[in-house]
């Protein structure tokens, strides 16, 4: 590398030109972009970004090495109060050994003023702050002044990296709407980078009239990218563009970059804040040596080390992929982030004698792994990983409720990578386990229109562990009076089985409530205490994926009695509804066994977590159909 670096210092690199598009400079506004009140091809959005534009390019600098450098311009205007603290700025950035600094940050905010001029505010170097976070980052806080509805602000700064040959993916849309967003790449030419684009709209490339002034990607009018019901996290259908080195072709200088998994791999057992950190030892474990003893299998061992670690370990909220502390800093602390806490779990099963491996992963709000293209950066958390003959399991001993044979409902049927030099590589982390509520009620309904009654709720599987997260939160009896049609009032909530994750977590329910009436008639619900709400999908078109997360299955049965002076006016019929591909399959039944008792029982199968965005019409048109029948009721009327 150091014959690289004498070849590549002879490179010159010119100062990063202007884009081809003419953009008002930094400190010009444009009148009609402060009287702009909507955005014509995203009505209704909170804000605008008008500007958003990334310059990176690099260079060899002697006694220091290759760095890049970058320029940033952001200009975002003001629609709606909700958004006004958008101009609220954080840039974090990597500060150990100082690999990252972020210089030359300025700032403006435009208004117009009583007789319609525009005013201009500019931020003081007194309100920019610079704070660490952590021993290794470290971040820039300003909050753009004067800024209120109307008002357009915008931001630059400048970055230099000190690396060698990573670009930063660039992402042009956000979850408000972007009016031009570019980024442009001055690479030296013996360089070589693999590119990947995520888009659904066109994106330009231009290169500069100057030819070292590098290439343009382009994107106009991109559409805020909204929060979908259902859906797997927003980041992988973010518009955006990444690059990895591939290849150095200089004279007299060949390599092959492009990475691999094995490859990666190797790394990462060499990295003293990977590999090399789980090898440290954990003092004061005596107790848990001692606790450990009584296992006899490997799945005890697992699961009392599991529920272990689960319990005297607090999860700090924080992704990485690295140890931040170390492993013996976070015992102590009982406090850490994601990968820490597992590498904690992983260390203590290795010393149990449980060949136990780090497993990367990618949750769903960080987005999918490309297994075509080896980025380290499309991970975000590590787990532990035991395959014990056929079973396997995949734990996360950060997470409060779930149980050590559950994948955790975050990263199922993703791909992940399994770190070990003989037995590594990537892995799809699928299970048999689904979500299961049954609920089992019976309602007396009174002369006066009340009703009273008792309910046994069992959940399991993925169901336990949505719900235990809500007991241990006091949110369920909340939860529980929340059914539509009907208000419910939960006199005593008694539990089982809160501490045998293996066994289904069981509510038993003592409620009263009112019933819903109208012209004389009042309204009997199947599904009480069922949680399915309102039907999710009514807008128009959908971008992301429908992702249900798990299997589920829905079982409802119970019965109501009327006193003497009702009778049933309407009972709805039997059905059987399904997709054509059996997906969902909701089948009711009711029986009025004498005149005073309605049995029912409803079950509802969602047998297929995933759906492809393109099938979002077939499904909005099956729930609109489901929610019909789920909201159908039993009609009574008095006497």
């Amino acid at each position: 590398m150091k014959k690289l670096a004498a070849i590549c210092s002879m490179i010159l690199l010119t100062s990063t030109s202007e884009a081809q598009d003419k953009l008002p400079p930094f400190g010009k506004i444009d009148k009609a972009d402060l009287e702009m009140k909507d955005c014509d091809y995203d009505p209704g959005a909170e804000a605008v970004v008008l500007i958003d534009v990334g310059e990176i390019q690099f260079a060899y600098v002697q006694n220091t090495g290759w760095q890049s450098e970058s320029n940033y311009r952001v200009r975002i205007k003001i629609l709606k109060a909700g958004a006004v603290n958008r101009a609220e700025i954080k840039l974090r950035y990597y500060s150990k050994n100082r690999k990252q600094d972020i210089y030359k940050v300025n700032g403006i905010s435009y208004n117009l003023d009583a007789s319609g001029n525009v005013s201009e505010t500019k931020l003081e170097d007194k309100s920019i702050f610079n704070k660490e976070i952590d021993k290794e980052f470290s971040e820039i806080s300003f909050a753009l002044p004067e800024v209120k509805i109307g008002t357009v602000f915008e931001y630059r700064y400048k970055m230099v990296r000190k690396s060698f040959g990573y670009i930063p993916a660039w992402t042009f849309q956000r979850n408000i709407p972007v009016k031009y967003s570019a980024y442009n790449i001055i690479i030296p030419e013996y360089f070589q980078f693999t590119v990947q684009s995520t888009r659904r709209q066109e994106m330009e490339k231009k290169q500069d009239k100057n030819m070292s002034g590098g290439l343009w990607y382009i994107m106009r009018n991109l559409p805020g990218l909204k929060e979908e019901p259902f859906s797997s996290g927003r980041e992988e259908y973010l518009q955006k563009v990444e690059f990895q080195l591939s290849k150095i072709d200089a004279p007299n200088y060949y390599e092959e970059i492009r990475s691999t998994w094995p490859k990666i791999i190797k790394e990462l057992l060499e990295d003293e804040d990977f590999g090399l950190a789980i090898k440290k030892n954990l003092p004061g474990t005596g107790d848990i040596d001692a606790l450990f003893s009584r296992a006899g299998s490997t799945k005890e061992k697992v699961r009392m080390i599991y529920n272990y670690v689960q319990a005297n370990m607090q999860w700090n909220q924080e992704y990485s992929i690295y140890s931040k502390q170390g492993i013996k800093e976070a015992w102590d602390k009982k406090n850490a982030n994601i990968t820490d806490i597992n590498f904690i779990l992983i260390r203590l099963l290795r010393d149990a004698g449980v060949d136990t491996k780090p497993l990367l992963v990618s949750t769903k709000d960080n987005g999918i792994v490309n297994t075509f293209f080896p980025f380290l950066q499309q991970f975000n958390a590590v787990l532990a990983y035991v395959k014990d003959g056929d079973q396997a399991y995949i734990m996360n001993a950060a997470d409060k409720f779930n149980p050590f044979n559950l994948v955790p409902y975050d990263v199922l049927y993703r791909n992940a990578l399994v770190v070990d030099q003989d037995n590594g590589g990537l892995v799809s982390l699928n299970s048999d386990k689904n979500f299961a509520n049954n609920i089992f009620f019976t309602a007396s309904v009174s002369a006066d229109g009340k009703i009273d009654g008792n309910a046994t709720l069992s959940c399991s599987g993925y169901a336990r562990n949505i719900r235990m997260n809500a007991y241990k939160k006091s949110m369920l009896k909340d939860m529980l009076g929340d059914n539509a049609g009907i208000s419910i009032k939960v006199d005593s909530l008694a539990v089982k089985n809160e501490e045998d994750e293996l066994k289904p977590f069981e509510q038993d329910v003592q409620f009263d409530g009112n019933l819903q009436t109208s012209g004389g008639y009042s309204f009997l619900p199947l599904t009480l205490f069922s949680g399915l709400g309102k039907n999710p999908f009514i807008d128009e078109h959908r971008i992301m994926d429908i992702d249900f997360d798990f299997p589920k299955k829905y079982v409802i049965s119970g019965s109501y009695i009327l006193p003497n002076n009702f009778t049933v006016e309407e009972l709805p019929r039997n059905i059987k509804m399904m997709m054509p591909d059996t997906s969902i399959v909701l089948v009711r039944m009711l029986q009025k066994d004498t005149d005073n008792m309605i049995a029912f029982r409803f079950t509802l199968d969602f047998n297929t977590p995933v759906y492809a965005a393109d099938s979002y019409p077939y499904i909005k048109e099956f729930f609109k159909k489901l929610y019909e029948i789920l909201d159908e009721r039993i009609v009574i009327k008095e006497k």
